[in-house]
């Protein structure tokens, strides 16, 4: 008999333990979850269908469409994003592998480190990142950038910190500091005034290894888009594994 309650007690305690550490497990990712920080307001959709509407901190909706009323933020655990008012888009990471939606606006970003394989999904093609070259002088040690998207075109800009090698539908390509790629349609036309006839003339052939649907260029990052980088990260901690500093959009 009492070999029965040795086992009840012994049975209990071990019950107890497993409670216990699920308990604290669930609290350690609870606190190392990825977070969502609206200066406003951001809505959230899943197809068509409103599935929530958030005006404070609150855990990252992964794999929702995340509409900004007004500039949010997004702390990651190797990344930091702030999305500017009116912009659409969705974070998706399924096992080692992370992409950004963005269907429309501009989404700034600032790393240290990609613990993952990490891709930009913008209506004109996908930008697949390969790797991040760090700049040994820059100031505290990430790389900032940011892409944008509107009806014509897309473009991924690195402003400062580094460069970065991307592969798009056109190959292989690296980025630097102050430069950025433009993905557009290449039968993209602006076309001769009515009064104008176009010279006969035999159309050009396609360069080696350009697209015959979309066409890649490079361009430097104008004052304005610094400047808003600037002012999306300038008070962000996230980006990299420390983790230090406010992430907070309000406080830029």
């Amino acid at each position: 008999m009492v070999f029965f309650r040795k086992k009840r007690i012994e049975i209990r305690i071990v019950v107890f333990l497993l409670a216990f550490l699920m308990v604290s497990q669930g609290v350690t990712v609870l606190a190392d979850s990825d977070r969502i920080y609206p200066t406003n307001k951001v809505t959230l959709y899943r197809g068509d269908k409103i599935v929530g509407v958030y005006t404070k901190e609150a855990p990252l909706p992964e794999g929702s469409i995340i509409s900004a009323d007004g500039r949010c933020a997004i702390k990651l655990d190797d990344l930091y994003l702030v999305g500017e008012d009116q912009s659409v888009f969705s974070i998706n990471t399924s096992g080692r592998q992370r992409n950004l939606f963005v269907k429309e606006g501009t989404v700034y970003f600032k790393t240290s480190a990609m613990k993952r394989s990490f891709s930009f999904i913008t209506p004109d093609g996908p930008i697949s990142i390969q790797r991040i070259r760090l700049n040994a002088a820059a100031g505290d040690g990430s790389i900032k950038g940011y892409v944008t998207v509107n009806k014509n075109q897309s473009e991924l800009g690195v402003a400062e910190g580094g460069s970065m090698d991307v592969f798009t539908d056109n190959g292989l390509m690296t980025i630097q500091s102050g430069n950025k790629i433009i993905l557009s349609q290449a039968d993209m036309d602006i076309g001769l005034p009515e009064d104008e006839k176009p010279a006969a003339q035999q159309p050009p052939e396609p360069k080696p290894g350009m697209s015959t649907g979309k066409k890649v260029a490079f361009g430097a990052i104008g004052v304005a888009a610094i400047a808003g980088i600037a002012l999306g990260l300038g008070g962000g901690g996230g980006g990299g594994s420390d983790g230090g500093g406010s992430v907070s959009p309000s406080t830029p």
